[in-house]
């Protein structure tokens, strides 16, 4: 009986969650393919990268821009602080022209700067996408952006620099005892 209890439960907690943004979006006459992002252990100094996929139900043609938008405090998850610059976040193309029915991806560019101070922390911001037309009133929609860094800060690599050092000293000390052996020839 509490089995039936629990199911039953989670198919309304279910039903609550993800039928108003279906119906939502629909009315809309535009789909986002996701509504949440999670990024997680991205370390300082590396460069995330993922697609959304916009969707035009609508029966004419439609321009879509991409933003971000710092979520007031009160709508953040619980531990998400806000993203300190909407800088890190690049969107490719920033805005699309959709025809009647097709759908194209937007690739999301997120780079956080390598610093030490940014590594542990746990950010969040949303991405809006605003379908703009004719009519006074723009609909817009956003997909939540959690975002985690690592503990550490990406490291450069320094293979070439060290490469280079090692054959620099082979080469000099090669001619270095090339040259001695030469001078200390006999006439």
């Amino acid at each position: 009986m509490i089995q039936h209890i629990k199911l039953a439960g989670l198919i309304a907690a279910l039903l609550v969650t993800f039928l108003p943004s279906f119906t939502l979006a629909q009315d809309l006459s535009f789909i986002v393919s996701t509504a949440e992002v999670r990024i997680g252990d991205l370390p300082p100094g590396k460069i995330a990268e993922f697609e959304l996929t916009i969707h035009n139900t609508d029966e004419i043609a439609h321009d879509f821009t991409f933003t971000t938008l710092h979520p007031p405090e009160e709508e953040r998850r619980e531990g998400m602080a806000e993203l300190p610059s909407d800088r890190w976040i690049s969107f490719s193309p920033r805005q699309i022209n959709l025809l009647p029915g097709s759908q194209d991806k937007v690739t999301v560019r997120v780079a956080i700067p390598r610093e030490q101070r940014w590594t542990n922390k746990d950010w969040e911001v949303w991405l809006g996408i605003t379908a703009e037309s004719s009519d006074l009133l723009a609909v817009r929609l956003y997909v939540r952006l959690l975002l985690s860094t690592g503990a550490t800060v990406e490291t450069k690599s320094n293979a070439g620099l060290v490469a280079g050092i090692v054959s620099g000293i082979i080469l000099l000390g090669c001619g270095g005892y090339y040259y001695s052996r030469r001078k200390a020839r006999p006439e």
